[in-house]
Parts: structure tokens; sequence; C-alpha cells
């Protein structure tokens, strides 16, 4: 019975140092390759700056808002001074949506306003530009105003 101990245990020994031997080696490899991954150049062949910008930033859009004083009105922008005194200026295009106390016109922003007028503002900023998408006359914010539908002419 000794013997056949002694041979069990040999045999276990043999297999757990195979296993051991097939780990390290595994092992070793992930590292040696994790190291050649991070050490390797990322880009062999240099591609032009403006192509790897435009394929580093996607194509977002941010929404903002603002409510302040019309300081500035022209037929393709509106700059607004905030009570934190920051003007900012947007652009108002075809699609901006004039909401005034005699209801929404869409694409008649400067015609809708003037200088001094107290306005609430929400658009979106593309390609580092802001784009009002609304401009509201301060008295009908809050609810106190004419449907968004109610288009006037």
């Amino acid at each position: 019975m000794g013997k056949t101990n002694t041979m069990q245990d040999r045999e276990m020994r043999r297999t757990v140092t195979i296993f051991l031997t097939i780990s390290f080696a595994v092992v070793f490899a992930s590292v040696t390759a994790a190291i050649l991954a991070r050490t390797a150049d990322p880009a062999p062949t240099a591609a032009p700056a403006q192509q790897v910008q435009n394929a580093a930033v996607p194509h977002v859009e941010q929404s903002i808002s603002q409510e302040g004083r019309l300081i500035d009105v022209t037929p393709t922008s509106v700059t607004a001074q905030g009570v934190d005194g920051v003007a900012r200026t947007y652009l108002v295009n075809a699609d901006t949506n004039a909401i005034t106390a005699a209801g929404s016109r869409v694409g008649d922003t400067a015609g809708a306003f003037t200088v001094n007028d107290e306005v609430a503002i929400v658009g979106v900023v593309r390609d580092g530009t802001a784009v009002a998408t609304a401009v509201a006359h301060r008295e009908v914010t809050a609810l106190n105003g004419p449907p968004m539908d109610a288009v006037t002419p």
C-alpha cells in the first residue's frame, strides 16, 4: 500500500507541475503581448491632420438656452445679454420660431423683436456656432403665452 500511495503522490505532483508550467507560460505570453501592444506605434501611416480631427470628433449638437435683453437684432442673428452680463449671439434662420404675445412666427425673428426686448432663447450649438431654434418674449414664457402651434401669417 505504501508503494501505491507514493506512485499516486508522484503522479499528482507531476500533474500539478505540468499545470503550473502551462499556466505560467500563458500568463507570460499575455503580459508580453500586452507590453508589445502598448509600445507599438499607434499610427504607422500619418493621415492628414484634418481627417484625424474629423474622425475623432463625432457630429454632436449641444442644447443651449439663455434669458436676457436683446442688444442687437439683425435678419440673420440676435444678440442677448444675460443677467450675468455675458452677451451671446445666436444665428437665426428660416426654421427659427419667434414667439410673441401675438402668436408664433417661423422664420421672421428680426420682424418680431427689437433691441431691449426681454427674451428667452433656446437653441443648439452646431459646428461651434449657436443657432436659435426659438426666441420668445419674456411675457409669454412660463406658460403665459399662446399655444406653440398658434402660428400667425
